[in-house]
């Protein structure tokens, strides 16, 4: 069985009700003593009426009808009326100005009740024997007490009716000097008193209760407020003021159901290119300007349109509902990076330009949920920035096809044997003077027993998208240390660690491991290679995980030099020992004496730092031609040649190969000799 409530639930909330109509706690303290008396005012009434009409009925015999019926019913009249007053003003009471006035009101009703109920009793005496007094002698006292009882929490109003009281009962009885009455007089002078001292004590009580309650209600506001901030700011990102990560994938969740949906909603991906050097260039404060201006132009352009979020770091979205036909997603794509490719003004007063690589998802093809429409930008985006041509790209049928293949790579990649179906293949890193081989590069090939041999430009994405990296990484460099072992000692092998590698303490831990296990003149003919991108992400632990390489007397070069943006920064900051001039350079300096400079200046700088430096990607003798009027001695390309499989490299090795010095193979048209 249920217990009832102490309090109903309606009065709890006429209660939070009147604590929210307060402006001040004392305003709360009167709105509950009259609603306190409001609750007395039926048994006040009752108690009123039935003493005048009992009092009435004791004279009938003696006294005027006017006195003794008039009068009466006069009260109960007025009885009933005020009864319906108050219930019809219930709702009124939770209001402080109303509070107010209705107090003052019920004091001044009060006084002038005790006057009228004075004269009438003083009226009845003349008619009064001994034991008639008597009564009226009680009928003024008792009546006294408990309207006192009825008005308990409002002690001006109780001290009114007690002075009244006693003050009348003083003038009519106790003035007469009979032994009885001032024995009373005495015995209520007590009881009146400790009445006004209960009505005091109930009084600050009463206002205790209401301004604790009013200190709860308002944490309980605060509470509620830093509540609705916090599900606010879980859900919007505290820079920009869009809606965050989260926020949008749940507006995507919400975005399509394939079961109702017939038309799919399109989402957008964008990313600025050219941010993370004004973050370095011009300090944080600049890239936080950056990304604010970037949401305010989104906010303006998109806005009624789209829902915007900001994902993360220079990474935005949008979503298009399905009421967008094709040709408007196209034009919004292209709008966007038209208005994110415009100059932005920074805190320190220059100007930056950034530019915007827009992915977007088609209706084009099915998907099972907008989580797969999500895929299709991602892949689309990551096409926009490999093509750098300032253009949006939508998810196409060739993305799908390279997609499909990309899934059936990762599924066998997951399932490989690394260690049985990796193989290494090696390139040479010729001293172009004497034709000498310094170094061989150990690449990575994959054949699956599914698929095939995988190109690497494939399977080493998806081991990076997979998290498999250290996996692949391990398999090589175990098979890199074995082959180094089985070389003579004048051989070197160099090995190439990917980003994850590089800043993972797990993978870090587990080379270092293995290259424990070796002598010192082994690990010192072996080089680890890393690209510029793979400091970007986290350079404090990239230059930790380095250092423990170097403790080892592991080399460390520098991959694809210059086409990063802190080239020099790294150069500083980190011991190199071989930098690797990226092979666009090769490329570029046939027709160009700027590139020519470059490479020279470059050259100059590694030598000047004592650190080796090689040039990547010599395919032909003019290139070869350039490198060496640069000042470049040591070569990587296919020019001498491409990747050689474990059994030719090891013939090479074993034979001391040399390919021809370069001006007998620029002068005998690429001829290789021994």
């Amino acid at each position: 069985m249920t217990a009832k409530p102490l309090i109903e639930r309606s009065e709890l909330d006429a209660y939070r009700a009147m604590l929210q109509r307060a402006h001040t706690p004392q305003e709360a303290v009167v709105v509950e003593q009259l609603r306190a008396i409001t609750q007395n005012i039926i048994p006040l009434y009752l108690m009123l009426s039935t003493g005048a009409v009992v009092l009435g009925a004791t004279f009938i015999e003696s006294a005027p009808h006017w006195m003794t019926m008039g009068v009466p019913g006069f009260a109960v009249l007025i009885s009933v009326f005020r009864i319906a007053k108050w219930f019809g003003a219930e709702k009124q009471m939770i209001d402080p100005d109303y509070a107010h006035r209705a107090i003052r009101q019920l004091e001044a009703f009060a006084i002038v009740l005790f006057v009228v109920m004075a004269i009438w009793v003083y009226m009845f005496i003349p008619y009064a024997n001994e034991a008639e007094m008597a009564y009226l002698a009680f009928f003024t006292a008792f009546t006294g007490a408990a309207g006192t009882v009825c008005t308990m929490s409002r002690p001006r109003l109780v001290a009114a009716s007690l002075l009244f009281t006693f003050g009348e009962y003083v003038m009519f009885f106790a003035s007469q000097g009979e032994r009885f009455y001032l024995l009373v007089l005495a015995q209520l002078a007590m009881t009146f008193f400790v009445f006004f001292q209960v009505s005091r004590t109930h009084w600050y009580r009463l206002a205790q209760s209401v301004m604790l309650q009013d200190d709860l209600t308002s944490e309980s506001d605060r509470a509620a407020r830093l509540a609705n901030r916090n599900n606010q700011m879980a859900l919007l990102d505290t820079l920009t003021g869009l809606p965050n990560r989260h926020s949008f994938f749940n507006e995507i969740d919400a975005s399509y159901d394939p079961h109702t949906d017939e038309k799919f909603p399109i989402i957008g991906l964008i990313d600025l290119d050219g941010f993370k050097p004004i973050n370095d260039v011009f300090g944080h404060t600049a890239g936080d300007a950056v990304l604010v201006e970037t949401a305010r132009r989104l906010n303006e352009l998109l806005r009624g349109r789209a829902f915007v979020a900001r994902l993360g770091g220079d990474e935005f979205a949008y979503i298009l509902p399905t009421t967008v036909d094709s040709p408007e997603v196209k034009a919004v794509a292209e709008a966007v990076v038209e208005a994110l490719s415009q100059p932005v003004k920074l805190p320190s007063g220059d100007s930056s330009r950034v530019s915007a690589s827009v992915g977007y998802s088609s209706r084009a093809f099915g998907a099972a949920s907008a989580r797969e429409l999500l895929e299709q930008a991602d892949f689309a985006l990551f096409r926009a920035k490999e093509a750098k041509a300032g253009k949006p790209v939508e998810f196409s049928a060739s993305h799908a096809e390279t997609k499909r293949r990309e899934a059936a790579v990762h599924q066998a990649f997951k399932r490989a044997d690394l260690d049985a179906e990796i193989h290494l293949v090696f390139q040479p890193i010729v001293e172009s003077t004497s034709g000498a081989v310094v170094r061989w590069e150990a690449l990575a090939r994959w054949t699956s027993p599914v698929l095939g041999r995988v190109s690497p430009g494939e399977f080493v994405a998806v081991a990076e998208k997979a998290g498999m990296t250290p996996q692949m990484t391990r398999a090589v460099f175990r098979k890199a240390l074995a082959q180094l072992k089985a070389w003579p000692d004048t051989a070197s092998i160099s090995v190439n660690l990917s980003a994850q590698d590089i800043i993972s303490r797990d993978t870090t831990d587990t080379l270092i491991a293995l290259l424990g296990q070796e002598e010192e003149s082994l690990r010192e003919r072996i080089v680890i290679e890393i690209t510029e991108s793979s400091l970007m992400s986290d350079l404090d632990e990239a230059r930790h995980n380095l250092m423990r390489y170097r403790s080892l007397g592991v080399k460390i070069a520098l991959d694809d030099f210059g086409t990063g943006y802190s080239s020099l920064r790294y150069l500083q900051e980190l011991e190199f020992d071989i930098v690797k001039i990226d092979r666009s350079f090769a490329m570029a300096m046939g027709g160009k004496a700027r590139s020519l400079g470059l490479v020279s200046a470059i050259l100059q700088l590694c030598r000047s730092m004592g650190i080796e430096c090689v040039i990547e990607g010599v395919e032909t003798r003019e290139q070869l031609g350039h490198a060496r009027r640069a000042g470049c001695r040591l070569v990587q390309g296919y020019l001498y040649a491409t990747p050689l499989e474990t059994r030719e490299a090891s013939r090479c090795v074993s034979a001391d190969f040399r390919f021809s010095p370069y001006d007998e193979l620029l002068a005998s048209g690429g001829r290789k000799v021994a």
